[in-house]
């Protein structure tokens, strides 16, 4: 059997040199020493979480050259379901310091849930673009008249038009919260019934958005917020707690 060959795919953001370590499925990643002189000190160093993503999401869909996009990943209906929408089929919307965050039910949902971009190619359905800068959840929102709605933010230069997912407020906070989808079909009209909401946080490329303020989502809904684990501030923000001597966290 021939060897297999790697692809190298390098993306530019913000002045920072990132590169996806990503190999047609099947393919096993190499030594380090393969990629020679591709790996400067302005790039992301191989034990970095963006050389791992390859090789943690390819058991569970097929990684895919696009022309002028580069590498994405599709997830594999047989694992995430016919009719999969990120940020809504297996997992739940959980309140942080950052904003709303998307608590997956798969184990591998830490990475594209919270890193990078999703987008649709309309030969796939819904892919993945990988990037290293972490966010509680790369999505838009929209709130009111008893309606929560959320979008993915595309990569930089790319759109994901409609694709709204509208639930209706009291099932916003319910796990597998996919399975409350309003139909596509009253996208648009939700969307006349609805405002944009949440403060845009600047990123290394285009924003983030932090979405509705938890005490009205819990006001509006008459329920307790789930609160997400401790995690790392995203890129760029201070953090809300110090540790005290001891390793306490102090207010």
């Amino acid at each position: 059997m021939a060897p297999c060959r790697l692809r190298v795919r390098w993306f530019r953001t913000g002045g920072v040199t990132v590169f996806a370590i990503l190999a047609a499925s099947g393919c096993a990643l190499g030594p380090a020493d393969e990629f020679g002189p591709q790996v400067t000190s302005s790039s992301t160093p191989l034990d970095n979480p963006m050389s791992q993503f390859r090789e943690v999401l390819a058991p569970y869909g097929t990684w895919m050259d696009l022309p002028d996009v580069g590498w994405v990943w599709h997830p594999d209906p047989n694992v995430v379901g016919a009719d999969f929408v990120p940020y809504a089929t297996g997992g739940r919307w959980v309140s942080s310091d950052w904003g709303w965050t998307f608590e997956s039910d798969w184990d591998w949902g830490q990475a594209p849930f919270h890193y990078g971009r999703w987008f649709i190619e309309p030969s796939a359905g819904w892919v993945w673009w990988p990037d290293s800068e972490w966010a509680p959840a790369w999505v838009d929102w929209r709130w009111g008249d008893g309606l929560v709605g959320w979008r993915p933010l595309a990569p930089p230069g790319l759109s994901t038009g409609l694709s709204w997912t509208f639930v209706g407020a009291n099932d916003f906070v319910r796990p597998d919260v996919g399975t409350h989808r309003l139909p596509g079909s009253r996208v648009q009209a939700l969307m006349r019934q609805t405002q944009p909401v949440g403060e845009h946080v600047v990123a290394r490329e285009g924003y983030w958005n932090r979405g509705p303020e938890p005490k009205e989502v819990a006001r509006v809904t008459g329920q307790e917020v789930p609160r997400a684990k401790p995690m790392t501030p995203p890129t760029g923000q201070p953090p809300r707690a110090q540790a005290a001597p001891g390793g306490v966290l102090a207010p």
